[in-house]
């Protein structure tokens, strides 16, 4: 009979150990994982504490192979700076836009996790922006004009020879406007005769539209502006014939440049990330991605149904109902419950340790490993993605050994009670 009862407690310990761990691994794995991918603020203070909204502006968008999309956003506009494009990007594009733009589409991505909604839609809406550039440009431009150099015309009568000259002047003037440079320089017509600025006029109109090689917008734009434009030409107002130039004359090229940048953008002006991802690797379609977000989905659901709650009872019931098999012994209910918490805390914290110090920098060799298989990710994404999972990492993996130390504390205090239970069982009369 005696065999028979130390065989099932040692069966019925090594079940309520396996219970007593699954427990707890399940434990770990709903507060460190599961609970932190569903709250926001893991996201968006991630997200903050790497400075990301800032590097958007001074990395990605100015990353050597995005600059090009970046001037098109600009309106292909030509920029003297930097740290112009950057102000201008500010202006098209607040920070605090982004920002609500991210927030949206982190919130987009809980209620899918959360299964609220059944497609996840993870995109940035450049609506509003693309509707800002025309008028932060044309600012932009009308204050490098308000800058530029006004010089004498050179001339001192109307001579057929002098009002050609001059005219040759403008449309040179008007032509570098077409193609969006802002002049640093331009004759000053207040300086010209009254009754000569109309005829220099209609000679600069008519060179610019028979022989300057514009496209057909921009031509029809200067026709339909042209009594808009010679108004201020007629008046000698310099600089505003060059600031209504640039309406009549580089908006075509802001249209042509938008129309370029919706190429990547959906049918609402959206920026689709997963759609973009999927042309980025040629080896993946959006379908196979969606696909595989869907099953990471699905085990992040069965672990919420599971719940931390029955976690616990799983890790709290299991050590009791481990002391109870070796009832009445004091000792035996002590030690063995202490000695499965201590094993598993002590398995466990290792496990964290090792985690917290590999798991950031793995992810950051699993992007750059993939990006070097992917063809025309910028390595400004590149690195703002590695230090964006990085902290993501070091976040998941944080909460991994406080639980541990505790759940190894107490199995030392048990297996140490246990040596001392003979005192204990003289104040607990069921027990020996």
């Amino acid at each position: 009979m005696g065999c028979l009862v130390s065989l099932f407690r040692a069966g019925a310990t090594l079940i309520l150990g396996v219970v007593i761990f699954i427990g707890f691994l399940s434990y770990l794995a709903i507060n460190n994982f599961s609970d932190k991918l569903l709250s926001a603020d893991f996201y968006t203070n991630t997200l903050a504490a790497e400075d990301t909204y800032n590097r958007i502006y001074d990395e990605v968008l100015l990353d050597d192979e995005l600059i090009d999309r970046t001037r098109e956003f600009l309106g292909d506009i030509e920029i003297v700076s930097q740290q112009e494009m950057v102000s201008l990007l500010r202006q098209i594009m607040p920070p605090d836009y982004i920002h609500s733009e991210v927030e949206g589409a982190i919130g987009r991505t809980i209620d899918w996790v959360n299964e609220d909604v059944e497609e996840l839609n993870l995109y940035v809406d450049l609506a509003a922006p693309i509707a800002n550039v025309k008028t932060v440009m044309f600012n932009y431009m009308d204050g490098r004009i308000d800058d530029l150099t006004v010089e004498a015309p050179g001339i001192s009568g109307c001579s057929p020879v002098a009002a050609a000259n001059l005219a040759a002047t403008f449309v040179v003037r008007f032509q570098q406007i077409a193609n969006g440079v802002v002049p640093e320089s331009v004759p000053f017509l207040k300086s010209i005769d009254a009754t000569c600025r109309p005829i220099i006029f209609e000679l600069a109109f008519n060179d610019l539209i028979a022989g300057a090689g514009l496209n057909a917008a921009t031509t029809e734009s200067l026709r339909a502006g042209k009594g808009e434009l010679r108004t201020p030409f007629a008046a000698g107002d310099t600089l505003e014939v060059l600031k209504v130039s640039a309406r009549l004359l580089a908006e075509p090229l802001m249209d042509d440049a938008i129309a370029r940048v919706r190429e990547d953008l959906d049918s609402g002006d959206r920026f689709d990330l997963i759609h973009q991802i999927a042309k980025w690797d040629t080896d993946t379609t959006e379908e196979q991605i969606r696909s595989d977000l869907n099953e990471g989905r699905g085990w992040i659901s069965k672990v919420n149904k599971f719940g931390d709650m029955a976690s616990l009872i799983m890790v709290i019931g299991g050590a009791a109902a481990m002391g109870l098999i070796f009832f009445p012994s004091l000792g035996g209910m002590l030690r063995w419950p202490g000695i499965t918490l201590f094993i598993t805390g002590g398995f466990f914290f290792v496990l964290g340790k090792i985690v917290e110090a590999e798991v950031p920098n793995r992810l950051v060799d699993v992007v750059e490993t993939s990006a070097d298989k992917v063809s025309g990710v910028p390595p400004s994404v590149i690195d703002l993605g590695g230090d964006v999972l990085m902290s993501f990492g070091a976040q998941l993996t944080d909460g991994l050994v406080g639980p541990s130390l505790t759940l190894l504390t107490v199995g030392i205090i048990l297996f140490g009670a246990s040596f001392f239970a003979v005192l204990f069982s003289k104040f607990i009369p069921v027990v020996k």
